[in-house]
């Protein structure tokens, strides 16, 4: 159970790092406020571990108008 744990941290904090850097390389706008809003949700889901993630990567996408790529 521990390892399973430690690998959902893991994963958390591989998405937070992926999703800072891309709010860096995006432009401003709502593609950058996206990235910053999902480097602060996986930042916070890590400490939580939920399993909505990607039910709120899609809400927030809505709520800037994007569309989320795979």
């Amino acid at each position: 159970m521990e390892t399973d744990l430690q690998a959902k941290a893991e994963k958390y904090e591989t998405k937070t790092a992926q999703c800072e850097e891309w709010a860096r390389q995006a432009t401003e706008g709502p593609e950058r406020a996206l990235y910053e809003e999902l480097a602060g949700y996986y930042g916070q889901a890590g400490n939580g571990l939920p399993t909505s993630h990607r039910k709120a990567e899609r809400r927030l996408a809505a709520s800037y108008g994007l569309r989320r790529s795979e």
